[in-house]
């Protein structure tokens, strides 16, 4: 090997190597796909919503809290972005810090859910609908997802699948 080949080939190594460096300092998207009965929603508004800390989150996921938590919850919860899906009901969040979040999406459904109550689990989620139909002949529909830490360096993927 001559002295210009094993420079270029150094040269190479640490290109590769600075590139992988670099990407390991880059935080990941929080993503996720939106699915009713197999087919893409795409007409929603999807929230971010961020906790100060784990106690926080745990007080969110809680199923009665106290009053005082309640109070302690309007300081600790805050409303990040939204976003919009795409055609196959793709959403995407970046440049987060790593932290505690939670997703929740606003969509409109035609049909009745097959379940006889007006909030019933899917996966991780919550899911409500209202009980009778909007302006527009059909029922306004919300999912609220569980908290979760986000670490920001770890694939994130918040995923919703319908089957009712």
């Amino acid at each position: 090997m001559t002295l210009t080949t094993r420079r270029l080939a150094l040269a190479l190594f640490l290109i590769a190597w600075l590139g992988d460096v670099a990407a390991q300092g880059q935080p990941t998207p929080l993503r996720g796909t939106l699915r009713e009965k197999g087919k893409p929603i795409v007409d929603a508004a999807v929230f971010l919503q961020s906790f100060e800390d784990e106690h926080c989150a745990k007080t969110f996921a809680s199923q009665k809290p106290s009053r005082k938590s309640q109070e302690k919850l309007d300081r600790c919860m805050h409303d990040v972005t939204t976003a919009v899906p795409d055609s196959r009901g793709y959403y995407e969040f970046t440049g987060l810090k790593p932290g505690w979040y939670a997703v929740h999406f606003l969509w409109n459904i035609s049909e009745k859910p097959s379940s006889a109550q007006s909030l019933f689990k899917e996966g991780h989620w919550g899911v409500m609908y209202a009980g009778k139909k909007d302006s527009t002949g059909k029922y306004d529909t919300m999912a609220q997802d569980f908290p979760f830490y986000y670490s920001g360096k770890d694939d994130a993927a918040r995923d919703f699948q319908t089957q009712h």
